[in-house]
């Protein structure tokens, strides 16, 4: 009974709409060159293809576009006393669609058990099984039970689905039990492990579910369905009549072509008002800035949305060929003065300004979590204990006098720790991305490393990485020295240790042997343990983090994306969240009638931000 009151208020939502006033469509067009492999929103880890799913599947909450979360498919949820049962109550007026907008089922509490059920079976290899495996109780031993053991090895006991922390207790209340009190669990909700799947369809596609060859391989619950998909060719994200905040839906249509030569080509369309947004390389944005007429046509990046922290990172089990003396490096790179040599003689600003010519420093900040990620009592993270030091700092790190001294003390140590001279730091880079010029930052990093510390010192060797799979060559540990990056999975500062513990396929810092590792672990895990004492666990994770960056494990290098942007889109009318998915939908947001250019930028910035504070 519950289900068919849910398709009517499906049904008298639509009847309702029918009565307004028709408005001309609104159509957001662009150009991308890289293909998704899957639509499969249960498996994959992506950004290009979990910012498809992001408009098509609505979670559980969302944010708003001043970073404030909202109900989404929940309207309400409640926490036990000792913080591990989480219940939502989920609405009733939300529903499926397939590729033509017409409703199938309505959304229920067992969509959200029937996907976490397919991404917690080892066999369906989802990327993002270890984030539910994490907190959810039972998870883990259950998914073990469903994976192919290695060769000569048992197999892991299978576990029913009872012991797995998901149920549905009716249609509409879900419930999550937690293997312990997770502080942010909430902000976890807006990935897309925690999506919901439509289990009949789920089990009639079989294995033919999200395959990436058109618009029949899914079904439907957010803001957008996928109306056209040809590979290589289009994808159209149509407005989802049916959704139900519809309402709050402005742009009607999202056109994505695909050109493989979309970053080049991109820019005269826009000039020629084809597409909607365009790429802009540093040496582009310098001419459109000197041309009055184009620079009419562009604005800053916004950066207080970017949450990606990049940063330099140091291999401490290095797996490249002999020719680039990976022993002699690992040697090298257990020696904390040696990493202190490079860190001080390394220029991040002239090094960020291919990004940003205009103002490079706006893109640093000298610590791994960026600012404005959380807070606490009104005190942003990166200004809490032993990070506020770091963060009040000048972001121009270069320090040639320093640099020497740790050279010197470098030298010593390492010739009586056998290591020879000069030492060869493999430096890589990733040839596919030539809008953020990656080749000529590591000849930059080569030239300004070489010139400080000498090339009796060390020598930088600069290689392209593998042109596709280039993070198979960072997971694998073909590098010496690389530039990173790590986005956050959720609203608290232990999202950005991960790809520093142990086990890890960034730095392989536990497989270095370097008692300062263990210490940097201790750490870690002391401020973990910290569940109910938000700003005590905050102080711990500040004092790991600026443990790390101290003794020079990993050099911070700020935000990944500045200067320009060619875009019609509103740029303060979107959902706004360091995490999950929320700043890959088009909900909300408005496609501009004109041109924005800077003064016009810096002018609604100005409005935005009064706006938020007074909403806050």
């Amino acid at each position: 009974m519950k289900k068919l009151i849910a398709l009517l208020l499906c049904a008298a939502m639509l009847l309702g709409m029918a009565g307004a006033v028709a408005e001309d469509p609104v159509t957001y067009t662009s150009l991308y060159s890289s293909e998704v492999t899957t639509l499969n929103y249960l498996i994959t880890s992506t950004t290009n293809e979990f910012a498809i799913a992001a408009n098509l599947i609505d979670t559980l909450v969302e944010y708003d576009m001043y970073g404030r979360m909202q109900p989404s498919l929940a309207i309400a949820w409640e926490n036990s006393e000792d913080s591990l049962t989480w219940t939502f109550t989920l609405r009733q007026d939300a529903c499926w669609v397939d590729g033509n907008n017409e409703v199938v089922a309505p959304v229920t509490a067992n969509d959200f058990v029937a996907a976490a059920k397919y991404i917690l079976n080892a066999q369906n290899a989802s990327s993002t099984a270890d984030i539910l495996y994490g907190v959810i109780e039972g998870a883990e031993a259950y998914y073990q039970g469903t994976a192919t053991p290695e060769e000569g090895a048992e197999p892991a006991p299978v576990m029913e689905w009872d012991t797995v922390g998901i149920k549905a207790l009716d249609d509409y209340t879900l419930q999550y039990t937690l293997t312990h009190p997770v502080p942010y669990f909430l902000s976890m909700l807006t990935y897309v492990n925690f999506m919901p799947v439509y289990e009949p369809f789920l089990l009639e596609k079989g294995e033919n579910f999200g395959l990436a060859t058109g618009n029949d391989t899914l079904l439907y619950c957010g803001a957008y369905y996928l109306s056209q998909f040809k590979p290589q060719e289009i994808r159209v994200l149509s407005k989802n009549e049916k959704n139900w905040d519809a309402g709050n839906v402005h742009i009607d249509e999202i056109v994505s072509k695909y050109n493989k030569e979309a970053s080049t080509v991109s820019a005269e369309l826009y000039l020629r008002g084809e597409v909607d947004s365009a790429s802009l390389s540093n040496e582009l944005t310098a001419d459109w800035l000197a041309d009055e007429e184009k620079a009419a046509k562009i604005h800053p990046v916004r950066y207080d949305t970017d949450y990606y922290s990049y940063f330099y990172t140091f291999n401490f089990d290095p797996q490249f060929d002999a020719i680039y003396e990976p022993d002699n490096w690992k040697i090298a790179v257990n020696n904390e003065n040696f990493r202190l040599s490079i860190v001080n003689a390394f220029n991040r600003i002239k090094a960020k300004t291919l990004l940003d010519a205009e103002n490079p420093d706006k893109m640093l900040y000298n610590t791994i979590t960026p600012p404005f990620f959380c807070e606490v009592d009104g005190v942003d993270y990166i200004n809490i204990g032993e990070l506020a030091a770091l963060s009040a700092a000048s972001v121009d790190t270069l320090a040639v006098e320093a640099a020497l001294s740790f050279k010197e003390l470098a030298v010593k140590e390492l010739a009586e720790a056998g290591a020879t001279f000069p030492v060869k730091v493999l430096l890589l880079y990733n040839p596919n991305a030539s809008a953020n010029n990656s080749d000529q930052e590591a000849q930059i990093v080569e030239q300004q490393l070489e010139d400080v510390l000498g090339k009796d010192y060390i020598d930088v060797v600069i290689e392209a990485g593998p042109s596709t799979s280039y993070l198979t060559a960072r997971r694998t540990g073909l590098y010496g020295m690389m530039n990173c990056n790590w986005g956050p999975d959720y609203a608290d500062p232990e999202t950005f240790t991960d790809p520093f513990t142990a086990g890890n396929k960034y730095n392989f810092m536990d497989k270095s042997g370097n008692a300062l590792v263990e210490e940097y672990y201790a750490l870690v895990d002391a401020a973990k343990a910290i569940t109910n004492d938000i700003p005590a666990r905050y102080e711990a994770f500040a004092k790991a983090e600026a443990y790390l960056i101290q003794h020079a494990f990993v050099m911070p290098f700020g935000h990944g994306s500045g200067g320009y942007t060619a875009s019609l889109l509103d740029p303060f009318s979107g959902p706004m969240a360091p995490f999950g998915i929320s700043t890959d939908r088009y909900k909300g947001q408005y496609k501009l009638e004109g041109y924005m250019d800077t003064d016009a930028y810096y002018d609604a910035y100005d409005a935005y931000t009064e706006a938020r504070d007074k909403a806050e």
